[in-house]
């Protein structure tokens, strides 16, 4: 009995207490003070529609709405924080000034931060992300992100020296980070090789149309993923650039590049490569056009495609981890260093290059002492080219793989370089430096004795005019009396003319440069129109209507137009024939 005389109290009790906080509740809500949009107590409030997908191309792009925060703001009489009513009766909730949510009547959320960053998210997982440009850029506008569920972005940064946006399709989690391309402004593009997409002018014809026979991208591609689980799945454009002042001012900076052949930039949204008037053209002679397309270093799109797909393995890695580098790791040695590195293992003209030059800073004593000296000399002399993919290449051989995927991977997430070194493989970077230059003079250096096979290798081969006599003389050589005074008769001088006259008529006047000879023999071209074969121990200079000289390893035959010959004897004395019956001696 006492029981049920107890239930009833406590019943009404619970049925006064949630009414009383139900009415507190509502009280509260309709006591919310309203906050109207800054741009008007009667302004209409705007929604926005992102798409459900990222858009992949730049005008699909260019019809993304994007909020202004004027669209969103809202005007506070005063910084009081609390719940207030937004616009159209979402709820809204400030925190200080220019700090507050607004939850919308469409389900978005809007913040603002006193920062000037807001954001726009949906519950969907679309949103939008404005980001205020620097203070210290002056005339900067702010950077725009639309995000969408499947980790996709599209990112809008503006580009100061060209003052304009990049527009830049992003999802690093599945490798892919590349620009929008502009077609309105690049034209459609050129080829398509890979996931390379080229765009430039009709300079760039011949180099596209050879490109994928001689670009061994596909190569490429395989050896990074496979030995440094390094790829990138998204489009590669690539921007062909006539003019050198041209891509300057598109990149703001001078292109890096060892030499002339390989000026470009491997940015991890896009390529650059210069320079079209520098390329081959068709001028209708068909040996002139297969020489100059021979000529091409066409390995340099491998360096620079290395660099790009390094950057946007160097993205995944953030974007898994949630850690980002708090400053930028300036390590050029590896950043020009480690592409230069690949691209000479597809490469053995670079491999020589590469080869010949780091055997002259030695000689020069140009190498840096320290590592820290090869960091602060940064690109002088080429080291991030040359010692720097020497210093790689060691790493590579004697560390194996995983310290190039370990070092690539711990600077991108903000390890400083030498201390990167240091916990990869246990040695100083010092040490490492010493080791990596002693290496290449005791394995490596020995291979330029074959430096002008490798460097030419794919030339075009120079036709003698009689290849016959030609064969012949690489086969027997010159059999020539040790006294020029035992020399009794014009004939036994040999024809130099049937032997070294080169058909060089589709290449004299317009080539200037080397060329692959038959056998084991070179030849070289003067634009004027002389030229020269030579090989081991012998050269022979033609001079187009006056005279051909041959030189041998200790004697000389000069051969004039007219047919006078002389012969220069190994004991020093010689004999001229002004014609087959006329002939004088001199010590």
């Amino acid at each position: 009995m006492g029981t049920k005389h107890c239930l009833v109290p406590m019943k009404r009790f619970l049925l006064t207490t949630s009414f009383l906080l139900l009415s507190s509740f509502v009280y509260s809500d309709a006591e919310r003070k309203p906050v109207p949009l800054k741009r008007g107590s009667s302004a209409e409030v705007l929604y926005f529609d992102f798409g459900e997908t990222a858009p992949k191309s730049f005008f699909q792009s260019e019809k993304l709405q994007e909020p202004k925060l004027e669209d969103l703001k809202l005007g506070f009489l005063d910084a009081a924080p609390g719940y207030y009513a937004g616009p159209d009766g979402g709820e809204v909730y400030q925190w200080a000034k220019n700090h507050y949510q607004w939850k919308r009547a469409d389900g978005s959320v809007f913040t603002e931060w006193p920062t000037g960053i807001f954001k726009l998210d949906f519950p969907t997982g679309i949103g939008f992300v404005y980001a205020p440009a620097p203070p210290n850029c002056n005339g900067c506008s702010p950077t725009l992100v639309w995000n969408y569920p499947d980790h996709t972005k599209i990112t809008k940064y503006w580009i100061a020296n060209r003052k304009e946006y990049d527009t830049i399709f992003q999802k690093p989690i599945d490798f892919q980070n590349f620009l929008l391309v502009n077609e309105s402004k690049f034209g459609k593009p050129k080829l398509e090789v890979e996931n390379l997409v080229f765009y430039g002018s009709e300079k760039w014809n011949e180099f596209l149309r050879v490109f994928g026979d001689e670009g061994k991208t596909t190569f490429l591609f395989t050896y990074l993923q496979y030995e440094f689980g390094l790829t990138n799945r998204g489009k590669v454009p690539v921007l062909l650039f006539d003019e050198y002042q041209s891509a300057k001012e598109y990149v703001g900076f001078d292109l890096p590049g060892a030499n002339q052949t390989e000026l470009g930039l491997g940015g991890k949204d896009a390529i650059v490569l210069c320079c079209g008037d520098q390329m081959p053209e068709k001028t209708g002679n068909p040996k002139f056009d297969a020489d100059s397309l021979r000529r091409v270093n066409f390995s340099m799109v491998l360096q620079k495609l290395t660099r790009n797909i390094e950057q946007v393995s160097c993205l995944k890695a953030i974007a898994e981890t949630g850690k980002s580098p708090t400053e930028e790791i300036v390590d050029p040695w590896f950043e020009e260093g480690f592409p230069s590195y690949v691209e000479s293992r597809f490469s053995d003209r670079k491999k020589i290059w590469m080869y010949s030059e780091t055997e002259k800073l030695i000689r020069e004593n140009k190498v840096p002492k320290s590592f820290k000296s090869l960091l602060d000399a940064k690109y002088k002399d080429n080291l991030p080219y040359l010692i720097g993919a020497i210093l790689v290449k060691h790493l590579h051989e004697v560390y194996g793989k995983e310290s190039i995927i370990s070092y690539q991977r711990e600077t991108c997430l903000g390890l400083d370089s030498i201390l990167a070194l240091q916990k990869i493989t246990g040695k100083s970077p010092d040490t490492l430096l010493k080791d990596s230059i002693k290496k290449f003079e005791t394995d490596d250096i020995g291979l330029l004795k074959y430096a002008k096979p490798l460097s030419l290798m794919g030339m075009t081969v120079m036709e003698p005019k009689f290849p016959n006599e030609f064969n012949g003389f690489l086969e027997k050589g010159f059999s020539l009396k040790e006294s020029a005074k035992e020399v009794k008769s014009y004939d036994e001088i040999p024809n130099l003319s049937r032997i070294f006259t080169a058909n060089v008529e589709d290449f004299s006047g317009k080539r200037e440069g080397d060329f692959l000879g038959p056998g084991r023999s070179y030849f070289y071209l003067w634009k004027k129109g002389n030229y020269r074969w030579y090989g081991e121990g012998w050269e022979a200079n033609v001079f187009p209507g006056n005279q051909i000289v041959y030189r041998g390893s200790n004697f000389t035959i000069v051969e004039w137009e007219n047919g006078k010959k002389q012969y220069v004897a190994p004991n020093g004395d010689s004999v001229i024939f002004q014609n087959k019956e006329t002939m004088q001696y001199s010590d």
